[in-house]
């Protein structure tokens, strides 16, 4: 079962044109599940493929509460939270879900021996009579998703699918706190009289001094603390007027002590080789064990593979899908990008995976989309002569006690360019960010369309379009003029004031774009709450009491925030 990009093309094209730069086509925000609003079926009711307003079962009379309103709160109330404090549910919101359509395997593979996948519930917004070739296409590419969803999901909560490459909780330092003669000698007065009887034997100690700060350093690779705030030239850090002070002398002389220390990387394969790691085993000793151990590593990292077909081969998934179109013109021909890096949801619709399909891309630059992961680092587990080094080794942000908060363990993986015809998998683990493009040519249009496949985590079943009958007022409008015959028995005058005096059944797309900004705006809050929560860890300061790095560790580990 192939893709087609030319049919995809052609079949993205009968969606009709772009109102904007970046709006989607098929828009998982618009017409969404919300709470208190929106029907849903309840006793075994489904909305038919077949028919969307003969569906079965009885529709509930009163919306059923998120659950979330348990706790007391009013739909769509804020639930965001001060940095460090507050739980999860600050990632969810009680106003609004997407719906995702349900896909169902097939029992046996296509003749080409692929898999083969039907979608059984109607695609938001995508209109299944209107649109039959592009729903086989979208059924293709859920197809050719699964095999990547399996080799990118994992089970439970682990460090990741497969085991780290380097496994450690320190580094050795070498050279550190050497006791250079010359830096005993200098001691850190305000004035030269207090070390020497002369001017001229402060001049042969400051020569001495400059001598040594202007000596060999480790490469900055490898300096366990290399100040980089600072200059490389440390003599420029101080005035002629500060040569005679030796407080500010011996300072600059404990600073190139400090670069003058190096460790070594580690390197991978102590505890297993390279293709013990590609297939998820793992002896679980660490090149430098942990401090403490509160979050122990497992002695052996179970590989468990994940096979979606054969494990909901009767559930079946839910798939939420978006379908984008960038246009650019010589009078608009940047699109910005992401402002931001995200995951993809809200909590309460449970997205685990996601794939990009590239439809098209002409006449634009090179687009890419850039990736960045959240480590847990946890000041228990590390010790370190130097905690700057082990910033390095563990690759984040060195922390100055100055500052309002220590940085962020986020580790940016770099980004992958979207290519025409390509499909793109990732899990919900990681953050995820559109790079800026622009036109090739400044004086043609261009464009780049993009097909969006999220993934609702199978062991969840969430409210879905086999739950909730189409909400457009203009779908149930067309069916309805045509089962009450009203072109034949009315005007056509009629027939359309008829169907305007019920533009609100059942939503009207007045309401439905106004609850949409709402929808958006929720997103943006959980986003500025995940950033100000997210990944925030002791690193330079390494608390040796067990207590106080216990303390440090509750207070910091995280923020109360995983990763939806």
């Amino acid at each position: 079962m192939e893709v087609s990009l030319e049919e995809i093309q052609k079949e993205v094209a009968r969606l009709g044109a772009q109102p904007s730069q970046d709006c989607p086509l098929v828009d998982p925000f618009m017409f969404p599940l919300v709470y208190g609003r929106s029907h849903v079926l309840v006793h075994g009711g489904k909305v038919s493929m077949e028919d969307l307003w003969g569906q079965t079962g009885e529709v509930t009379e009163e919306v059923p509460a998120h659950p979330v309103d348990l706790l007391g709160r009013e739909p769509g109330s804020d639930l965001s939270r001060r940095p460090g404090s507050g739980g999860p549910e600050s990632c969810w919101f009680n106003g609004f879900q997407w719906l995702p359509c349900e896909v169902q395997f097939s029992p046996s593979r296509t003749p080409d021996n692929t898999l083969g996948v039907q979608i059984t519930s109607y695609v938001n917004n995508l209109h299944p009579d209107s649109h039959q070739g592009l729903y086989r296409h979208l059924e293709r590419l859920i197809a050719a998703s699964v095999p990547s969803w399996n080799d990118i999901l994992f089970y439970g909560n682990t460090r990741g699918r497969h085991p780290p490459r380097i496994l450690t909780y320190s580094c050795q330092v070498h050279n550190h706190m050497e006791r250079n003669k010359i830096i005993l000698e200098v001691a850190p007065f305000l004035d030269w009289r207090g070390l020497c009887d002369t001017h001229e034997d402060w001049q042969k100690l400051r020569e001495a001094a400059r001598e040594y700060i202007t000596g060999p350093e480790p490469p900055k690779l490898k300096q366990a603390d290399p100040f980089p705030r600072l200059a490389d030239n440390l003599l420029d850090k101080l005035t002629p007027e500060q040569w005679d002070v030796p407080k500010d002398v011996s300072r600059l002389l404990q600073i190139k002590r400090d670069r003058r220390a190096w460790f070594d990387h580690p390197e991978p394969g102590v505890s297993f080789s390279y293709e013990q790691w590609k297939q998820g085993q793992f002896t679980g000793r660490a090149i430098s064990p942990q401090r403490v151990g509160m979050f122990p590593d497992p002695l052996h990292h179970d590989h468990t593979p994940v096979r979606l077909e054969q494990a909901f081969e009767k559930d079946g998934l839910q798939v939420v899908v978006e379908i984008k179109r960038i246009e650019l013109t010589p009078e608009n021909p940047v699109y910005s990008g992401d402002p931001h890096f995200h995951t993809e949801g809200l909590r309460n619709e449970h997205i685990v995976a996601s794939s990009i399909y590239t439809a098209e891309t002409k006449n634009v630059t090179q687009p890419r989309l850039a990736f960045e992961h959240e480590d847990k680092i946890h000041a228990t587990e590390l010790e370190c002569k130097v905690p700057e080094a082990l910033a390095t080794v563990l690759d984040v942000d060195d922390w100055q006690m100055y500052e309002e908060r220590p940085p962020r363990a986020l580790h940016n993986f770099g980004s992958i360019p979207i290519v025409e015809g390509r499909l793109l998998s990732w899990p919900n683990t990681y953050r995820s960010k559109q790079e800026p493009f622009c036109l090739k040519d400044p004086s043609q249009p261009g464009n780049m369309t993009l097909i969006t496949l999220r993934l609702v985590d199978p062991h969840y079943r969430i409210c879905s379009t086999q739950n909730v009958p189409p909400q457009q007022h203009d779908w149930w409008a067309a069916t309805a003029r045509q089962a009450a015959n009203l072109d034949s028995r009315l005007p056509p005058e009629l027939a359309n004031s008829v169907m305007d005096q019920t533009d609100w059944f059942p939503m009207s797309l007045v309401e439905a774009r106004r609850l949409r900004e709402r929808f958006h705006d929720d997103h943006e809050r959980v986003r500025k709450t995940i950033d100000e929560c997210v990944g925030h860890h002791i690193v330079i300061i390494l608390p040796y009491d067990h207590q106080m790095a216990r303390d440090a560790t509750d207070a910091l580990a995280g923020a109360g925030y995983e990763s939806p």
